[in-house]
């Protein structure tokens, strides 16, 4: 039977150690070791995961669609639509990062407010309550809007099955920091918390076809 052992990883950097320390020797911050239980079956994840593969399902360069034919969601603003080579694709993902209090929940209630005006739109706050998403969308024109849906959750398992299963065309997660596995132990905002909660978003979003948008903090 697999040992539970200790390890301590940086939630600056992501490097992990064996024993605790208060400064992390690969990027040089203070406090930032947060203790985490991993499973020692005395074998690598190398060697484990050898053999295990299935070969790849391929196609050729002209059986593949291309993505200019396929369906973008325009945000209602130039620029960003620009930047997007068109709008939000369906069934992409995109992180969306800056520093708190830049505007990004703000542009994207003004983003969620244009696409709600003919297709659906979950709208789920890590950080806020429900009420203070709705005064910010109504401010920003998606007062009457049936199809703008909101939600507070910090549950990631949560999260990805209400994209999988809402039938949406876009989804906003705000903020990636904020949300969390249960089966992980570390906190919300940790390396091995973020790397997996939106790895299980994007699976959601790529088995649902639903645009999604991840925010973080930098």
């Amino acid at each position: 039977m697999a040992k539970a052992r200790s390890q301590f990883i940086c939630q600056q950097c992501g490097a992990s150690f064996s024993k605790w320390a208060g400064r992390c020797e690969n990027c040089g911050e203070w406090n930032s070791l947060v203790e985490q239980v991993v499973s020692s079956g005395g074998s690598s994840v190398v060697d484990k995961s050898a053999g295990r593969g299935k070969a790849l399902k391929t196609s050729s360069i002209r059986e593949t669609a291309s993505e200019s034919g396929l369906e973008r969601l325009s945000t209602g603003i130039d620029d960003l639509d620009t930047v997007l080579g068109g709008g939000f694709l369906v069934g992409g993902v995109v992180l969306v990062a800056g520093q708190p209090g830049i505007g990004k929940s703000t542009l994207l209630a003004q983003v969620a407010a244009h696409i709600a005006k003919t297709k659906s739109v979950l709208y789920v706050s890590g950080e806020e309550s429900v009420s203070q998403v709705k005064l910010r969308a109504e401010r920003l024109g998606a007062a009457d809007s049936e199809k703008m849906q909101l939600a507070s959750s910090n549950s990631a398992e949560d999260i990805a099955a209400s994209i999988q299963q809402g039938g949406y065309d876009l989804a906003i997660v705000d903020s990636v920091q904020t949300i969390s596995l249960s089966e992980i132990s570390s906190a919300p905002g940790s390396v091995s918390q973020i790397t997996n909660s939106s790895n299980v978003i994007i699976r959601a979003a790529k088995a649902s076809g639903t645009a999604v948008i991840l925010v973080g903090h930098v």
